[in-house]
């Protein structure tokens, strides 16, 4: 047989090889002219056929990019923990597109579970601030897609979301949060497929929704493009879309944005209310008296730690933030005025333990708390010397002329009387009354003594303690 007839008999076997294939496919393929009798399920069968129907090819028409209407219908909206920065969500989404290839003469709408979703093109879209999310139903996943005669899909799921919610806390508790929930394809880019909300009610809210902590004030929705930057050293634009995949070009994307606004009724009775009572226990102090030590500390140092432990407990619920909360320079209030009640009680009672009375050029505020603290002793001494006539001169002077005979008598009496003038006044009652006054003994210079200079008063230092703690009452 020659190399001739060898060639022909080839070419004779492929071609009938192939035509027999075509003509198995074509007889395996079915026919859509007859659909009457047949239900939902057997005509989309039929329609999604692999021989007739690819569904890894996007629907479009002339190349145009696809257009993905999206709606979505909140049931729950809850669980916001601002120390983890997330929300959960129980939502209904649907998309909305045309595909040609699913077009039927029928006038009804086919419907189809999950089996018809793996059988159909669907966009691949996923949600950017995902945290944790799955498909609900009890049993089956609830998802549903309708195929409307002139090809239009609608495709329906029910989803429990958790998101990520960047909060800003500087108000807090008296903060609004805007918690986003944002879509974005992810296959195609924009020149492929397009996303864009529905025109009328894009997102609907149950109307008995109730929430816990927040309240749900306002909603609205935007459309944009996220840009994923290419690197410096690609050169073409498809190459790089070819190497990088996602991580170059522009996609379509939604977001949904959801104004929360805070109940404060919980941190009004559990925080601010006993904060403030503790504060005003801790000015309790100040009716007590200047020298009552155990019962003053005691209760400045209780009121404080309590009021540091309330404080923990409500912070604990929070994320440590580089920035401070109102929450925290109300802490730092509260804790200034107890702090201020133990600092004033051990001011008070330093000066009810003095032992030296204080001259005052008027009995007012601002000559006390002068006077008190910065005592003119040196005045007082001058004063006195003056009065009693104590220089060395008059000391020997003033003494009868029979004392100067016996002189060692004279000299331990004046060195006794300069040692008593120059000492501060010492009482031996500790907590002596206003009217206690110090006499030298022998001396004849009692009244002397005890009067203040012209135009001064005397305040014992427990008078003293006792109008600062007065003066801090009235305002209370």
């Amino acid at each position: 047989m020659t190399k001739t007839a060898i060639h022909t008999l080839l070419v004779v076997f492929i071609s009938y090889q192939v035509y027999f294939v075509l003509s198995e496919n074509s007889q395996a393929c079915p026919q859509l002219h007859n659909l009457a009798g047949k239900s939902s399920a057997e005509v989309l069968t039929l329609m999604t056929d692999p021989c007739r129907y690819d569904k890894w090819a996007r629907p479009s028409q002339s190349g145009e990019a696809t257009q993905v209407h999206a709606r979505i219908y909140v049931y729950f909206l809850g669980s916001i923990e601002a120390q983890h920065l997330h929300f959960t969500a129980h939502i209904l989404m649907r998309y909305r597109w045309l595909d040609t290839r699913l077009a039927h003469n029928a006038r009804e709408n086919y419907l189809g579970e999950i089996n018809l979703r793996d059988r159909v093109w669907t966009p691949h879209l996923y949600l950017v601030n995902e945290h944790d999310s799955r498909v609900m139903g009890s049993g089956r996943q609830d998802i549903l897609i309708s195929v409307q005669p002139d090809g239009t899909v609608l495709y329906s799921t029910r989803l429990k979301v958790t998101l990520l919610c960047l909060m800003n806390l500087k108000k807090f508790p008296f903060d609004e949060q805007e918690c986003p929930l944002v879509l974005e394809s992810w296959t195609y880019n924009t020149s492929q497929l397009v996303l864009s909300w529905e025109r009328e009610s894009p997102v609907t809210v149950n109307p008995h929704l109730k929430m816990t902590e927040y309240n749900l004030v306002q909603m609205w929705t935007n459309d944009s493009v996220s840009v994923y930057s290419l690197p410096e050293e690609t050169h073409s634009f498809f190459d790089s879309l070819h190497y990088y995949g996602k991580f170059a070009g522009n996609y379509s994307s939604l977001t949904v944005y959801f104004g929360l606004e805070r109940e404060v009724g919980h941190y009004i009775m559990d925080y601010y209310m006993p904060s403030v009572m503790l504060v005003v226990v801790s000015w309790v102090s100040f009716w007590l008296d200047p020298n009552a030590i155990p019962g003053r500390t005691t209760l400045g140092t209780a009121t404080m730690l309590t009021f540091i432990t309330l404080s923990r407990n409500t912070g604990s619920s929070l994320p440590k933030v580089s920035y401070i909360k109102a929450t925290e320079i109300w802490f730092i209030v509260c804790t200034g005025f107890i702090f201020g009640s133990l600092v004033e009680f051990a001011f008070v009672n330093t000066i009810w333990r003095r032992r030296k009375n204080v001259e005052l050029k008027k009995v007012t505020s601002k000559h006390i708390l002068k006077s008190t603290l910065t005592p003119t002793l040196k005045r007082r001494e001058y004063n006195l010397n003056e009065r009693c006539g104590l220089n060395s001169q008059d000391k020997w002077n003033s003494l009868p002329a029979m004392g100067r005979e016996s002189k060692s008598t004279s000299d331990s009496q004046l060195k006794h009387l300069e040692t008593m003038s120059s000492i501060d006044t010492i009482s031996r009652n500790p907590f002596p009354n206003s009217s206690t006054n110090l006499t030298v003994p022998n001396s004849g210079l009692e009244d002397e003594y005890n009067k203040p200079p012209s135009g001064f008063f005397t305040m014992t230092p427990q008078e003293i303690a006792t109008w600062i703690d007065q003066r801090i009452q009235e305002p209370l």
